[in-house]
């Protein structure tokens, strides 16, 4: 009998120490999978949504409790180039990843790499599926990145070829218009068609500089210098346009802004260009603002770098999101007389900084561009 109970002792003994090993070990499953950086989103047969992890929840902007017991297509996933009409259509999935887009809980849409894969049950059976993702809008950024500044070299060179070509034969006409001028009479009306000509050829030098300046940017010469030391220096040249049109201008500048380490020819090109956009967005008025901030590590650059945070905005009519991705292109205007190379040059010149350039609009409430330059190291 006692035997018995020894034995039944330490069979009850041996069944809570295999039911605390198994609570342990699913403790540490369910730590692992909340601490990964990937999402994790696991479903019923019928589609139902069970469980979400952590990263899940960032990524989604969902808490658990929003999406559990709902229905996956909310999130309403869609693989890149496919309409994925049977995600859960009960063919077979692999675990080959794949890209597409995911809508978070504000309705944006954000790029993802995501694998589908059965969830199965101890005997083999599938009982759901396990979807796995990851948010690729940073990676999406750098591929554009990437892919401008290729575009940026390649028509550089290209500008720069023809440029140099236009310009041989532009000096000869115009040696050969003020020749003609020489031996006409003064009161010939003639001449003032010489003096078309003439202007014409030096419009046409002027944009032949532009293209120089994007096509053959200059070395940078770096001086240490304050924000507000490059605004006030281009003010002058603003001064009167802003006030015609009844353009408020304000700045702020922090107490503590650290100086940078800048070329302060080209700054000052590429913060013209800034304030001309904004200016040319108000015909009619508005507030132009810039702020200066100091900043440690945005998500754009070295989290450990320091800096200044610099917002240059605007109140006029904002662009158009469909053309949003476009504004920083060489070449892509929206202006009857533009070249679309300013916003070009002023994206080249920061990145030779060492800084980041982005920008944010809304229509009728305008534009802000957000600039990121180092401090002097």
């Amino acid at each position: 009998m006692e035997r018995e109970k020894h034995l039944s002792r330490s069979y009850e003994e041996e069944i809570l120490k295999l039911n605390q090993e198994l609570e342990n070990a699913k403790n540490f499953s369910l730590s692992l999978i909340e601490s990964i950086g990937s999402g994790i989103i696991i479903t019923e047969i019928n589609d139902k949504i069970t469980y979400m992890n952590r990263a899940g929840e960032r990524i989604l902007g969902y808490l658990k409790n929003e999406v559990i017991g709902k229905p996956f297509s909310i999130l309403g996933l869609k693989e890149k180039q496919s309409n994925l009409q049977s995600l859960f259509g009960g063919q077979e999935e692999t675990d080959t990843r794949r890209e597409g887009w995911m809508r978070r809980k504000d309705q944006a849409e954000i790029p993802v790499g995501f694998t589908i894969n059965n969830h199965q049950d101890i005997h083999g059976e599938t009982i759901g599926k396990i979807v796995i993702f990851r948010d690729l809008t940073k990676v999406y950024k750098m591929q554009e990145e990437i892919l401008r500044m290729d575009r940026l070299v390649s028509l550089g060179k290209l500008a720069s070829g023809i440029a140099h070509e236009i310009r041989n034969p532009l000096a000869g006409i115009k040696t050969t218009a003020q020749a003609l001028g020489e031996e006409m009479p003064e009161e010939d009306p003639r001449r003032e068609y010489l003096n078309r000509i003439t202007k014409e050829i030096d419009r046409l030098n002027e944009l032949l500089k532009t293209f120089f300046s994007f096509a053959k940017p200059q070395t940078l010469n770096l001086v240490p210098c304050h924000v507000r030391e490059i605004v006030n220096a281009i003010t002058p040249f603003l001064i009167k346009e802003i006030a015609d049109k009844g353009i408020r201008f304000v700045e702020f500048y922090h107490p503590e802004l650290p100086k940078l380490n800048v070329d302060k020819v080209q700054m000052h090109q590429a913060f013209l260009n800034l304030f001309l956009n904004a200016i040319q967005a108000m015909p009619n008025g508005g507030e132009l603002r810039v702020e200066a901030r100091p900043f440690k590590g945005p998500a754009s650059m070295n989290p450990n770098k320091r800096g200044v945070k610099i917002l240059i905005s605007d109140t006029g009519k904002g662009i158009p999101p469909q053309i949003l991705p476009k504004i920083f292109d060489p070449f892509f205007t929206t202006k009857p007389k533009g070249m679309g190379l300013g916003l070009s040059i002023t994206y080249q010149i920061i990145k030779k900084h060492g800084g980041t350039i982005e920008v944010e609009s809304h229509l009728e409430k305008g534009t802000t561009f957000i600039i990121y330059l180092p401090e002097v190291g």
